[in-house]
């Protein structure tokens, strides 16, 4: 019995190693071979003859992870969610953007200035929204490595692009500053709060490059990422009182503040932790 269990313990590890097979995925397949094996075994057969047939019944390695690539395939819906929502809405803020600031000279600065800090906060928050959603799955399933390594590469991609236009937004808006009020940098709330966005996006990418860091880690701090901008893009004009600025939209930031924090939360709850029968 105990070189049977060392068995189907190295059976396992081998299998551990297969892309889109996870840690569930692995209990149901150990589940099913020892179903069969104790069928085969009732039937008159050696454990040993049992745990031979029943793996080759099983299928190899490579046929069980192409299978379960088709079923789980790396690319994660949210993230292509990201890239089919985020490109047309990245064209439709350029072309209202084109309108609202045609012209040459400081208006077309202005306009590209407003369209890289724009779209660098929003690419931020996306990288919070992926975090979210990984919360939520991570309640009720486990990831695949094949996926957790896709998802890892595409919050890294989208913090490099929200760093990326996050710092020319900086920029433009110090030499448009230069061009209409004399001096590049003022320290203004506005200034203060990019500069903090820009600074939490380069750590937000160091990390992933920290020996030991993980997936649920990087996008934990992803979520917390969203209070951050928030606070630089929505809190600050509200404590300046600027127009349009009120009580209602007040109680949307606490809200939008509060939901964050209680995923961000929820992140540290184990894997699988509302998965339906978890004993």
């Amino acid at each position: 019995m105990h070189d049977l269990e060392s068995r189907i313990a190295e059976w396992r590890a081998t299998f551990a190693v297969a892309p889109g097979v996870g840690c569930e995925t692995l209990d149901e397949l150990e589940s099913h071979l020892r179903e069969t094996m104790d069928r085969l075994v009732d039937s008159g057969m050696t454990e040993t003859e049992a745990f031979r047939i029943a793996v080759a019944q099983l299928g190899s390695l490579r046929t069980i992870a192409s299978e379960f690539g088709k079923l789980d395939p790396p690319t994660w819906l949210p993230v292509k969610m990201v890239t089919g929502l985020g490109c047309p809405a990245t064209l439709a803020l350029a072309v209202f953007l084109g309108i609202r600031f045609g012209g040459r000279g400081p208006d077309l600065l202005l306009g590209v200035h407003v369209f890289a800090v724009t779209t660098g906060y929003l690419t931020a928050l996306l990288i919070g929204g992926l975090g979210i959603c990984f919360v939520c799955q991570n309640c009720f399933s486990d990831f695949s490595r094949a996926r957790l390594q896709s998802i890892r590469q595409a919050s890294f991609v989208l913090g490099s692009l929200a760093a990326g236009l996050t710092a020319l937004a900086i920029v433009l808006g110090a030499v448009w500053a230069k061009l209409e009020w004399g001096r590049f940098w003022g320290w203004d709330p506005k200034e203060t709060a990019g500069l903090g966005v820009l600074v939490w996006l380069l750590l937000f990418l160091a990390a992933h490059r920290l020996r030991g860091s993980t997936v649920r880690g990087v996008l934990l701090l992803g979520i917390a990422g969203n209070m951050i901008v928030m606070l630089a893009w929505f809190g600050v004009n509200l404590a300046a009182g600027r127009h349009g600025y009120g009580t209602s939209q007040g109680l949307m930031l606490a809200a939008g503040m509060t939901a964050n924090l209680a995923f961000l939360l929820a992140g540290f709850a184990p894997a699988g932790c509302l998965r339906s029968g978890k004993t």
